[in-house]
């Protein structure tokens, strides 16, 4: 008996060191796959608020198709095609053209003209940076130099099990894109959730300007806004 117990030691031990050596392995390039074929399709619910033609919803499916690819300077670039339909019984509408551009540092998500930092390598859970560092667009974040003209992106949830809309996924990241609710102001509300092996499950944005002029101050009353909801339904390879 105890040589038994001497070896379901020595296996527990060994099974641990491996499980130890696979996460310090892990840099998150997992949460991003990337390559020609792949697909992923979406459900949308999108809420439009505009001070001249007022509350709108839409509902629809979105698809990204990975077309084409290259490699320059030790990042690889993938072309993105995206298309929409109405609901399954329409056709696929070509929408645009994006890209991702992916090193062993930084996943880079160009939505037409403008890169967004989406994911920074090696991932962490509490690990920040600045999204908008390679393009015009400034935030509110306190940035490394001391100033306020980031938007940072922090992992709050690294490697644990996600469910959405019947689907569950084992291993995910969550990164919130931003957190900012200001009741007199503004709401400024993102996040992306990512399952290993998949890229982006779901996605929800809430970003609203709040009346500021007169007795509506601070009453949340909006003017402007749009609120998103991405659920992805099915993806794979083409």
């Amino acid at each position: 008996m105890l040589r038994v117990n001497r070896v379901i030691v020595l296996f527990l031990l060994f099974a641990g060191c491996q499980t130890q050596d696979t996460l310090l392995k892990s840099t998150g390039t997992e949460y991003f796959p990337m390559k020609v074929g792949l697909f992923w399709e979406y459900d949308v619910v999108e809420t439009v608020i505009s001070q001249v033609s007022g509350q709108t919803t839409e509902l629809y499916t979105l698809r990204h198709i990975v077309t084409d690819s290259l490699s320059s300077s030790g990042e690889r670039t993938f072309i993105i095609q995206r298309s929409r339909r109405a609901d399954a019984n329409s056709a696929w509408s070509t929408l645009d053209t994006w890209s991702v551009r992916l090193s062993t540092f930084q996943a880079i998500m160009q939505e037409g003209n403008v890169p967004f930092v989406r994911m920074q390598f090696p991932l962490s859970e509490g690990k920040s940076w600045n999204g908008n560092s390679l393009n015009n667009l400034t935030g509110s974040d306190a940035c490394a130099d001391g100033s306020f003209q980031c938007d940072n992106y922090q992992v709050v949830s690294l490697g644990k099990a996600f469910q959405t809309t019947g689907l569950s996924y084992s291993n995910s990241v969550t990164i919130v894109e931003n957190n900012e609710d200001d009741p007199i102001v503004m709401q400024d509300v993102r996040k992306s959730v990512y399952a290993a092996s998949v890229g982006l499950v779901y996605r929800e944005l809430s970003q609203l300007e709040y009346c500021t002029i007169g007795a509506c101050i601070g009453q949340k009353v909006v003017e402007n806004g749009l609120v998103q909801k991405q659920t992805l339904t099915a993806h794979g390879t083409l």
